[in-house]
């Protein structure tokens, strides 16, 4: 089953907020999962409006394997390199710094608030995680993106095993190029911009899909061909 009529979107690694301000900016409730106590309390400040409307639930709190309590390493740099995995936040030997946060894993999240209509997976060093607790969530979302990394045809074997069947791939380094004139909002560098129908091309199966990318991001050794400056996420859809 997937939430074809759900009217909320869950935004897994809010960052800065730029994503949830577009989603609200669209209409839909959201609920905005993010571990970085800094990033959360500004948020607060930013969406103090939204959050009193009950449209924006803020949840400080990692998405990971287990539920409980995770060491969460900030990367004191780039926030966006953030992770749980100490390897993906000291990317390029960049500062961190270690906080302890709340854990909770994808089926925690589901059975509190219900399934989105749309899943933004961003949360380094843990989308593969996600996507495998989504495989076994009875009602899932009709879209989800993931951002590309090494593991990417290991993110598109499990959006296959999940029941999507139609596949898009994006150049994130274009975001900020792309506007959506409906509620004449233009992107910000790192964000996951549009999503769903609202993106362009064909929806391809999964065959037709890893063609593709292996002929635009990675060969099938696992080989990066794109330019290091290319960055893409992987959206998939239950067509």
């Amino acid at each position: 089953m997937f939430a074809d009529s759900s009217r909320f979107i869950m935004d897994l690694g809010m960052n800065n907020g730029d994503d949830t301000a577009y989603y609200l900016a669209k209409g839909f409730d959201v609920v905005a999962i993010e571990a970085n106590p800094a990033l959360v309390e500004a948020a607060r400040t930013r969406f103090a409006k939204e959050i009193v409307a009950k449209r924006l639930t803020l949840v400080e709190a990692a998405v990971w394997a287990t539920s409980g309590t995770v060491a969460f390493h900030v990367n004191e740099e780039d926030s966006r390199s953030s992770s749980v995995e100490e390897v993906w936040a000291k990317h390029h030997d960049a500062a961190t710094h270690v906080v302890e946060v709340a854990s909770l894993t994808l089926g925690d999240l589901f059975d509190r608030f219900g399934t989105p209509r749309y899943l933004k997976i961003d949360v380094r060093g843990a989308d593969e995680i996600v996507l495998k607790q989504l495989r076994g969530q009875i009602i899932k979302p009709l879209y989800v993106s993931v951002e590309d990394c090494r593991s990417g045809y290991d993110f598109i074997a499990a959006l296959d095993e999940a029941g999507y069947d139609g596949f898009k791939l994006v150049d994130q380094s274009r975001v900020t190029q792309v506007r959506d004139p409906k509620v004449n909002f233009r992107f910000t560098e790192g964000s996951s911009g549009p999503f769903g129908d609202a993106l362009p091309g064909t929806w391809l199966d999964r065959k037709a899909f890893e063609k593709l990318y292996s002929t635009t991001v990675r060969d099938r050794a696992g080989n990066r061909i794109a330019p290091k400056n290319l960055w893409f996420d992987i959206h998939a859809a239950k067509l």
